[in-house]
């Protein structure tokens, strides 16, 4: 499409339908990321190597997570006018910073002793083509084209699955799967994300720096969750942070279904009057948060249950049940309220998302002291009692109406 011509602008989906197709896919995203996680852990079990995929993993999912936040928050609510191209050229230097502070992440995380491993410069790949995917996504999201999206989705664990299969035995397999996934997901969400609708507008004001700098400090702090627990991961027992990332596979099973496509609507409604928005997804907010909850807390007790903890240990042939099962029901509460803000923070988001900095700052220093403190007393249990710590100083962000800037 010319940069001078216009074309009819895609009418959005309902929410509700939005929703469900989101829901939908991410149902596919989660079996697909079960199965990953079932051969890492099969191949890989608590070792070393598995420590070492990941930490790399974890970095290449914050810079999914950081990136894919910040230009949620700023592009859907954006003016429709505006090509997704251009956007893309005025975020070009804060792409490559995050990638730039991404590849410093991956780095600092895995220690220097790692970085002459092959493993960590694939790593180092994956993250600059994930911040750039982050963005691919949520242009496609903004185009209404939700389901493109998920090609980028659908791309890391079947890259993941394949490098593990093919050259098992070890972390550099997967890891290449995992980059030759993401590049093939980028193109494919490539030709959805380009021509969104509207026109060329140069320097089309997506809002002030404060609140771009608030907005990227919020996707870093709050928004990603496995970058903390990855920088003191050296604090655990060897196969340690292994141990803690296959328990959370669970807890995602649990909390990965609505939680993409809440954000996404969330915004949407709270785009044109966050105020008015707020009342009736803070009642969302706490349904939410109870079912997200009690689905983590079934799932703990469900491995407490013999017949199926048999069953889970004799596919992977370790006792694996025995050594997340409990990590699992402790991150009931963190499940919850992670579902529950993921709801109801997001009309402040849209109103103003410096108001949430202090309560970002708050949380993760909490975090971080019972992390630090409690790996060498109470072991891995620290990780999701920090957790939900954070999200429970969290919902003082949002509890009330949103709060706009002065400005």
């Amino acid at each position: 499409m010319s940069s001078g011509g216009q074309e009819p602008a895609r009418p959005r989906r309902s929410h509700a339908s939005a929703f469900a197709w989101m829901a939908g896919l991410s149902v596919v995203t989660l079996l697909l990321g079960a199965t990953r996680e079932f051969l890492i852990a099969l191949e890989l079990r608590a070792s070393g190597a598995a420590d070492l995929f990941f930490r790399g993993l974890v970095a290449v999912s914050a810079a999914r997570v950081v990136g894919l936040s910040l230009y949620r928050s700023r592009w859907i609510p954006a003016p429709r006018e505006v090509l997704g191209t251009e956007l893309l050229r005025q975020e070009r230097w804060v792409s490559l910073a995050m990638a730039g502070a991404g590849i410093a992440a991956l780095l600092a995380i895995v220690g220097p002793r790692a970085w002459t491993d092959p493993t960590v410069w694939v790593f180092a790949v994956s993250v600059t083509l994930a911040v750039h995917g982050s963005a691919m996504r949520a242009l496609a999201e903004r185009a209404g084209r939700e389901r493109r999206g998920f090609a980028l989705e659908w791309g890391i664990p079947l890259g993941t699955i394949a490098g593990a299969t093919l050259l098992p035995g070890g972390a550099l397999g997967p890891a290449l799967g995992l980059m030759v996934g993401l590049a093939v997901g980028v193109a494919g969400v490539w030709p959805a994300a380009r021509c969104p609708g509207g026109h060329d507008t140069k320097d089309m004001p997506l809002g002030t720096r404060g609140r771009t700098a608030a907005l990227l400090l919020d996707a870093l702090v709050y928004a990603n969750l496995g970058l903390l627990d990855a920088a003191l991961s050296h604090l655990f027992p060897v196969g340690g942070f292994a141990r803690l990332n296959y328990a959370y596979l669970f807890v995602n099973a649990a909390i990965m279904v609505p939680s993409a496509a809440a954000t996404v609507v969330a915004l949407r409604a709270s785009a044109g009057d966050p105020a008015r928005a707020h009342a009736g997804l803070r009642r969302w907010a706490v349904l939410g948060g109870l079912a997200g909850a009690g689905a983590v807390a079934t799932v703990g007790l469900l491995f407490a249950w013999s017949p199926a903890a048999a069953a889970v240990d004799g596919a992977i042939g370790w006792n694996v049940s025995e050594q997340t099962g409990v990590l699992i029901l402790w991150s009931a509460p963190f499940a919850g309220l992670r579902l529950a803000n993921t709801i109801g923070r997001q009309p402040q988001v849209a109103a103003d998302p410096r108001a949430l900095v202090s309560w970002d700052l708050a949380g993760i220093a909490g975090r971080a002291l019972i992390l630090g403190f409690g790996a060498a007393t109470i072991g891995l249990i620290a990780s999701p009692i920090g957790l939900a710590f954070a999200e429970l100083v969290q919902l003082g962000a949002w509890w009330r109406a949103p709060r706009r800037s002065k400005a």
